[in-house]
């Protein structure tokens, strides 16, 4: 057995290791929202007979396309539990990861192969998406399958990669109607390198998109043309959030907020992000002079890079694919990161393809590379660990630990309330509260939000006082 392939099996010990370790903390600490619902209810439909059109509506009014829920309603089948769906979103993820550095390592290199699948589980937006069904976060699995054909296609002109290659940039954009640029970039890509079909072939590949998007196409111009549901305009407004939101796709600094706009979710609020923060800016500035370095080289026709021709035109499809996405900023539409998530695999495997093709910078290119992967993985493992030793109680994987734990301590009646930075929320009430059983009138609070908020302490210390339960990192108050 060769070194490189013993490498290559210590690698893939590492990263079962890795990702198992990071979903098994993050994955219960998830909510579940209107959206994973909604999805869940469209399954149902299905599984039932119904064949719905399309699915639930985008925050814009729109209703989503159909593809997404024919292609997984037979995994809901047999996987019914919202935490079995989120475990399963998990696996998907890795296993596109999986197979995109399988494939590096027999068709391009070993240490190419090694260096993208450290890349990708450490990535923070990649790992965190990989943690709860949703539409995107299924376009990574499907933008591996992309550029691998896309490839094929660049090497053999076989017809049937060209249509496959079309099919996924379908169902990408289906899943997220921003992807609609991968069009673009394939397209351009094609005419360029002179890979273009014959027309019956582009003919009948028209025929195969208006197929796949009809149910979208009959549900929304025929069946309800004038839909009540609201909508709100996004064209040519807010210039500046596409890029932010595109900053923090490539660098990881948004998810160290605990809320903000369109960030609700709750993530962890503590001491170590006054040195997380920094140290994700400073990634995120490597990341983006690295990325625009190599994007911008290789669309000029400076040939920085000297792999053979198929693996070249791919090259120059995903930085197309990247420089496109900036169409967001120009037009001012609105998005948000999950909007970036077919620049998963995209960005990795520029790095990775620029990385070796380095000769004259290889040590510092290696370093900021590693620099990137520090930074990034660092924040994710211990983000992970947090939420595992912090979570909040409406966490899908604490609900039930966290009812269980209430009616152990409350037999009888219990109210239970908990207050955050946002405000109080009620959460549980079982029973008549009465005077003998006033101590189950609880109200939760998590210790770094009643370290790091004045309010909450003041309201807490003058209606309250502490009891001697805890519930993982919540303290728990009761009535004076």
């Amino acid at each position: 057995m060769s070194k490189q392939l013993i490498t290559f099996l210590l690698f893939l010990i590492f990263f079962i290791s890795s990702t198992t370790y990071y979903y098994y903390w993050t994955v219960p600490a998830n909510s579940i929202w209107y959206d994973q619902r909604a999805a869940i209810e469209v399954f149902q439909k299905i599984i039932d007979g119904q064949f719905p059109l399309v699915g639930y509506n985008h925050s814009i009014g729109i209703p989503s396309f159909a593809a997404f829920y024919y292609i997984f309603s037979p995994v809901y089948y047999f996987l019914n539990q919202p935490i079995q769906l989120y475990y399963f979103t998990a696996f998907i993820n890795v296993l596109s990861i999986l197979i995109l550095s399988t494939f590096l390592y027999f068709k391009f290199n070993p240490f190419s192969a090694i260096i993208f699948g450290v890349y990708s589980v450490t990535n923070i937006w990649g790992l965190y998406y990989g943690s709860f069904l949703w539409n995107p976060n299924f376009i990574p699995f499907f933008m591996t399958f992309l550029c691998i054909f896309i490839l094929k296609y660049f090497e053999t002109k076989k017809v049937h990669y060209f249509h496959l290659s079309g099919l996924f940039i379908n169902l990408i954009t289906q899943f997220s109607p921003q992807a609609i640029i991968l069009v673009f970039s394939f397209g351009v890509s094609v005419i360029k390198f002179k890979k273009l079909p014959k027309i019956i072939h582009l003919y009948w590949h028209c025929i195969l998109h208006l197929i796949l998007v009809s149910p979208w196409l009959v549900h929304t111009l025929i069946l309800q043309p004038k839909s009540n549901t609201p909508s709100h305009g996004t064209l040519f407004k807010d210039f500046s959030s596409p890029l932010l939101e595109y900053t923090s796709y490539v660098g990881g600094w948004g998810l160290t907020q605990e809320w903000g706009k369109f960030l609700d979710y709750g993530t962890i609020i503590s001491q170590e992000n006054f040195i997380f923060i920094p140290l994700l800016l400073s990634s995120t500035t490597v990341s983006l002079l690295l990325i625009a370095f190599l994007s911008l080289k290789y669309l000029r026709g400076n040939h920085i890079f000297t792999i053979n021709k198929s693996w070249a035109n791919l090259t120059y499809f995903l930085c197309l694919t990247n420089i496109c996405s900036l169409f967001f900023f120009v037009l001012g539409i609105r998005v948000n990161t999950h909007h970036f998530q077919f620049l998963t695999p995209t960005l990795g495997l520029i790095l990775i393809i620029g990385l070796c093709q380095q000769k004259k910078y290889l040590k510092l290119y290696i370093s900021l590379l590693l620099f990137i992967i520090f930074s990034q993985g660092t924040y994710s493992y211990w983000r992970a660990y947090s939420e595992s030793i912090r979570p909040y109680i409406t966490d899908i994987g604490y609900q039930e630990i966290f009812s269980d734990y209430v009616k152990d301590q409350c037999s009888n009646s219990a109210r239970v309330r908990y207050v955050t930075p946002n405000g109080i929320h009620g959460y549980m009430q079982y029973g008549e509260l009465e005077e003998e059983v006033s101590s189950c009138d609880w109200m939760l609070v998590q210790k770094n939000h009643y370290d790091l908020s004045i309010v909450i302490r003041d309201l807490l210390n003058e209606k309250f006082q502490l009891s001697q339960i805890n519930f993982k990192d919540y303290l728990i108050w009761i009535p004076k």
